[in-house]
């Protein structure tokens, strides 16, 4: 965007530079991304399909899946079409999370390799499988319409946004350093996409840069390994930590480059909804003393020293011998004397290991404690005095509301800041947009016939505006609320196979983008800008026309591309 010396309003070109986010969100914000890929596909802008016009890619977890692959695609020359069938079979068949078990079950896959045995690591090897296995030297060496390309993690020693990009610093200001970049061309795109997206306590971190290089004796690596930060290694996680949006990383991108982008879309699955935290059921009698950890403990040892128990089994075990060699020969009861044989058998090994058994559980709970900052390990012996079920409720109520806290306060939290950051920079007016999954569901779209607070008013008179082509159906409300339902999960369930989410995830995807480009060239029209208004006209009619298709039937584009 620039202003010209006779005029002094900002001059837009029209879908020239466009810039793309893909927000987290498992496999909802992947199937998501790849639909608004497959609309930015679909439309022809001065005789090639727009998506050869976005020229930045940021993306954050779930997103990362569909913007690596896409990136690494692109990078090798193959077209749209080979890209989206590859893609889409691996999201239908929902083969990951069973490659990554497998993976870390077997000891074969482990045997000649750099990286640590885990989870996260499994899920790296899986995606190298399923996705790419090509380095960020092809997407550097190997130019496509990507100019600007970062998926986004956090580094877990400064709590910073840790960034896999083609321009710009990689990772961040306080781990840049030449020996990092030089190593970053040997890094996998498909290990940047399990960093993106191994979210706190569903994986471990990936550790930077153990996991990440496989030759380790070369001097660049060494090198980097004697620098203090990186001496133990940096843990490396989700993007969606500190941006899950990938607005931050798109920013400073634009803020590089010397042709601006003219439009940057952020397509996000997040929303500002949460279910409510709920207060444990669980009740205390204040009359009764009921357990403590420390009494049930010794009641347990006492119970194992006693020798008398010992022989219930053993007299079992005779009795249903002897009832089988009186009454019964070579039946059941032969079977049944045997099971309490091994009973008894197993009595008598916890006898004599019983002192054993009393001193590891002690050496574990001291471990246990020894994991604890002092503060909070010097009033636990307070706690074996209190009541099971209190503690029960303790832990559970500490546990339910950390849980929210994670994955919905302190992300809702840190979206409405980077959406502030988004929005309050007047260097990217009438050119940025958003496309929420939620927006056409019927409640959310209705929301300001009831309740208008706090909703942008410029935004209701393009709403307004947009309605007169035509309202959202039933039928894109229906899919949209199909869509926006899905949980953060890796894997589909078996109700979203019944209720194809796939299929509504994608289509989504496409209609929504189809929206919002039509409600940004319906604001282009009115704003005080530079714009040509033939080509403007024209696309409103390509989206306008859409748009209708869309109405009649959300699953058209979908089923096209099948």
């Amino acid at each position: 965007m620039e202003n010209s010396e006779n005029d002094p309003k900002p001059k837009i070109n029209l879908f020239e530079n466009i810039a793309l986010t893909f927000s987290g969100g498992g496999y909802c914000a992947s199937s998501y991304s790849l639909g608004t890929l497959s609309y930015f596909n679909h439309v022809m802008f001065k005789g090639k399909p727009l998506l050869e016009n976005v020229k930045g890619l940021s993306t954050a977890s779930g997103g990362t899946l569909t913007g690596a692959t896409y990136a690494y695609y692109k990078c090798k020359g193959n077209d749209f079409e080979s890209f989206y069938k590859q893609f889409y079979n691996v999201l239908n068949e929902d083969k990951l999370l069973g490659i990554a078990l497998k993976k870390l079950d077997s000891n074969e896959t482990w045997v000649n390799t750099h990286k640590k045995r885990s989870l996260i690591n499994a899920f790296a090897l899986a995606y190298s499988e399923l996705l790419t296995d090509g380095t960020f030297k092809d997407l550097k060496d190997h130019k496509s319409h990507l100019e600007d390309i970062c998926f986004n993690a956090t580094d877990f020693s400064f709590g910073l946004a840790f960034r896999f990009q083609t321009t710009g610093d990689f990772g961040n200001y306080k781990l840049k350093n030449s020996n990092l970049t030089k190593l970053s061309e040997e890094m996998k795109i498909a290990d940047a996409i399990a960093s993106s997206s191994c979210f706190p306590t569903g994986f471990e971190p990936l550790v930077m840069p153990d996991d990440f290089i496989s030759n380790q004796d070369s001097d660049v690596y060494v090198a980097l390994k004697n620098q203090e930060y990186f001496k133990k290694g940096i843990g490396i996680m989700d993007g969606g930590i500190v941006d899950n949006q990938g607005i931050g990383s798109i920013m400073n991108a634009d803020a590089r480059r010397k042709d601006k982008f003219d439009l940057i879309m952020v397509c996000d699955v997040g929303s500002y909804f949460m279910d409510p935290w709920k207060p444990s059921k669980i009740k205390i009698n204040p009359e009764s003393k009921g357990l403590t950890p420390k009494t049930l403990f010794n009641k347990i040892i006492k119970k194992l020293k006693s020798a008398w128990w010992i022989f219930i089994p053993l007299v079992l075990t005779i009795a249903l011998i002897f009832l089988g060699i009186r009454y019964q020969p070579g039946t059941g009861f032969f079977i049944a004397g045997g099971a309490t044989g091994l009973l008894t058998i197993l009595a008598v090994i916890c006898k004599i290991y019983i002192h054993k058994f009393e001193k590891k559980v002690m050496q574990l709970w001291n471990w246990a404690m020894d994991m604890l900052p002092g503060s909070i390990k010097e009033k636990l012996p307070f706690l074996e005095n209190l009541r099971l079920k209190l503690i029960q409720r303790m832990l559970e109520e500490r546990g339910t509301s950390a849980l929210i806290m994670i994955t919905d306060v302190f992300m809702k939290q840190l979206r409405r800041l980077n959406y502030n950051l988004f929005y309050t920079d007047n260097n990217l007016n009438h050119r940025r947009i958003t496309s929420l999954i939620y927006e056409l569901t019927e409640a959310q779209y209705k929301r300001f016939e009831s309740d208008e607070k706090g909703y942008n008013q410029s935004l209701k008179k393009v709403e307004d505006k947009l309605r007169h082509y035509a309202n959202p159906s039933d039928k894109i409300y229906t899919a949209a609320k199909i869509a926006s339902e899905m949980a953060t999960t890796l894997w589909f369930t078996e109700k979203d196979k019944e209720v194809h989410r796939l299929k509504n995830l994608i289509s989504c995807g496409q209609f929504t983008a189809c929206f919002n480009l039509l409600k940004y060239c319906l604001d282009l029209k009115e704003a005080d800008v530079q714009v040509d208004k033939t080509i403007l006209n024209k696309m409103i009619d390509t989206f306008q026309a859409d748009w209708e298709k869309f109405t009649d039937n959300p699953y058209w584009l979908f089923e096209e591309l099948k």
